[in-house]
């Protein structure tokens, strides 16, 4: 880095974007882009999202050229294209090479923004130990939230608790200024489906581990941004709308999350069971969805 950097370089910074919003948009079906088509539109429209980043990772034909109309109408669009078979990490990876904003927001697919979200949750890492992360909060279309942030500790049994839906709900305090805001809360681990984290920080981190298939990336971030002295914080007061609940369970939720408990264990206990971890996780994940009536998760 210059010691001294030139007016140029200077001017350059200044006018970077300020947020890159990556989109990854996988295995989409043409006729169920409503939610997809209010996602991007809310990035768009949102003051501090300067620049968005689409990825199209294995989706219909019609989704595709969807996309690249989107792309040729709009300048602060790009769209990048990541084969089927690569993992849903290794897409957001792609997206994040992509971008050209000094901080990333990973968004979901399903996701609309709440105007005004981003700007809070940029305020919240301000001032906070970097590597840096901060989530918002997630609710349905009904209002009822939903599990966006993982209190307590990240660590191998991490992966049991995410597989029986076991959390310890972060703990939001008022403001002692407003008095009425929320202010952001320390916690282990925040959904990948409302992200944002500085792009230095998630160059310095390695980005997200491209083994995960789908499920289990967002916790080994934080997981490795705590470990390296950083912070993971939940804004409440930055929310989103989820539309569609993706389908949970199954073989690519349970290699996630024995992958994530391979990657945690530090004990020989814990060391023992991430070597059964697949298994064990699968048989879980099977009984859990049983006992909830859902059918498994077809194999893909």
């Amino acid at each position: 880095m210059d010691k001294f950097p030139s007016r140029e370089r200077a001017t350059a910074q200044a006018l970077a974007p300020r947020v890159s919003a990556v989109v990854v948009v996988r295995d989409a079906r043409a006729g169920a882009q409503a939610p997809l088509d209010l996602c991007l539109r809310s990035a768009l429209a949102e003051p501090w999202i300067d620049d968005l980043v689409v990825v199209d990772h294995g989706n219909a034909p019609g989704v595709s050229a969807m996309l690249r109309a989107l792309q040729a109408d709009r300048r602060d669009v790009r769209v990048v294209t990541v084969e089927a078979q690569e993992s849903s990490a290794a897409a957001a990876n792609a997206g994040a090479e992509n971008a050209l904003g000094r901080w990333l927001l990973f968004l979901d697919p399903d996701v609309v923004l709440q105007r005004g979200a981003v700007a809070r949750m940029a305020a919240a890492g301000g001032g906070a130990r970097t590597p840096w992360i901060v989530g918002g909060r997630l609710t349905d279309i009904e209002g009822r939230e939903r599990r966006a942030a993982r209190g307590g500790a990240l660590n191998t049994w991490s992966a049991i608790a995410v597989a029986m839906d076991w959390a310890k709900k972060p703990q939001a305090r008022r403001s002692s200024v407003s008095g009425d805001a929320p202010e952001p809360a320390s916690v282990a681990a925040v959904s990948g489906a409302f992200m944002l984290i500085p792009c230095g920080d998630f160059q310095a981190l390695g980005g997200f581990d491209e083994g995960f298939a789908t499920d289990g990336a967002d916790l080994d971030l934080c997981r490795r941004a705590t470990d390296a002295g950083g912070s993971v914080l939940f804004q409440p007061d930055a929310s989103g709308v989820k539309f569609s609940r993706r389908p949970r369970g199954g073989r690519k939720q349970a290699q996630g999350l024995a992958r994530f408990a391979v990657k945690s264990a530090k004990t020989p206990f814990q060391r023992a069971f991430a070597a059964i971890a697949a298994p064990t996780l699968a048989v879980l994940l099977g009984g859990r969805d049983f006992i909830a009536g859902r059918q498994p998760a077809a194999r893909r």
